[in-house]
């Protein structure tokens, strides 16, 4: 592993196929570099009601979602992965807040990975608050804790300031993966991921 810290900045969101995928992605690109990885919440669809919407309901062309779920299952199966596609497309928010909680507990990423499986492996519904606050306290986060933090302004305002990061970069979807100055957007292969570090590896050995 290169001793070079190298930080990573990827905006995702927990109900987007591709932020997983790439998440596994960076995860074994992790094993082979030294990646400080920062996680940063986007999310697609805040038209989602609260409790959810059947995928068969939602506005798409005819035939989108076929065609998406099977470019989806073609990455997936690159990486070995099998992804339980649900019949209803969560509302994200809450996971997304509540993971900004566990930011400021140091839990982020037990608990950031916890949520992507139990959504993508497991395809559980993690719109649902109680699954949510079971898989927190897994972590072992407080519960009273989350509920107080959840009826603050705190968990929008850091939402809201991570959309307006990512828009300066022109870019709307996600995942999104700043490596340096090197902006890759998209669950792309391991060589690009690994061209755009190398690169910037060999930038940094120049310069010293």
């Amino acid at each position: 592993m290169s001793q070079t810290k190298l930080k990573v900045i990827a905006y995702s969101d927990y109900i987007c196929p591709f932020c997983y995928i790439g998440y596994h992605r960076i995860e074994q690109l992790k094993k082979e570099y030294n990646l400080d990885v920062e996680w940063k919440p986007f999310e697609i669809h805040p038209e989602t009601p609260k409790g959810g919407a059947l995928t068969e309901d939602l506005p798409f062309p005819k035939g989108y979602l076929e065609i998406a779920f099977a470019n989806v299952k073609r990455l997936a199966d690159e990486d070995g992965l099998t992804l339980k596609f649900s019949e209803k497309l969560p509302n994200s928010r809450l996971a997304l807040y509540i993971s900004e909680f566990a930011r400021k507990k140091g839990k982020f990423d037990e608990f950031h990975k916890l949520v992507l499986e139990t959504y993508w492996l497991e395809g559980k519904d993690i719109g649902d608050k109680s699954l949510l606050l079971k898989l927190a306290e897994s972590v072992g986060l407080n519960k009273i804790e989350i509920e107080s933090y959840l009826n603050t302004d705190e968990p929008f305002n850091a939402v809201q300031q991570s959309l307006k990061e990512l828009r300066r970069y022109r870019i709307n979807g996600v995942p999104t993966f700043i490596i340096g100055e090197k902006l890759i957007v998209g669950a792309q292969p391991y060589k690009i991921f690994k061209q755009a570090i190398n690169e910037i590896l060999n930038e940094k050995s120049n310069e010293n």
